[in-house]
């Protein structure tokens, strides 16, 4: 299943929230591959494995989705927090690099 998010931008940097109930976080991975930001939880089963169900309306049992991250983003500063079955994600930007003056030597 794909999770809903909601993307966006404030003094932090970027922030994504994803909507992942039932999500544990033992049983959520993020992972940073080429670039590309991976998001993935599996569901925690409310019944026991040995359990038929006799009625389910609710059959994904695994959240996916994956983003692109730009250069603007620092990737080794990136935060996640978890609450109340949404995911919180910052992507801090890469600080400016401040400008410089060149000093002119005379020879």
């Amino acid at each position: 299943m794909v999770p809903p998010v909601d993307i966006y931008e404030d003094d932090e940097g970027i922030v994504l929230l994803a909507d992942m109930p039932g999500v544990p976080k033992e049983k959520l991975e993020l992972k940073i591959d080429k670039n590309v930001l991976h998001i993935r939880g599996e569901i925690a089963q409310i019944a026991g494995e040995d359990v038929t169900p006799l009625y389910a309306e609710f059959v994904g049992k695994e959240y996916y989705r994956a983003f692109t991250l730009g250069p603007e983003v620092d990737q080794d500063k990136i935060q996640a927090s978890m609450s109340g079955g949404v995911l919180r994600l910052v992507l801090p930007k890469v600080e400016a690099e401040k400008p410089r003056k060149i000093e002119i030597k005379v020879e």
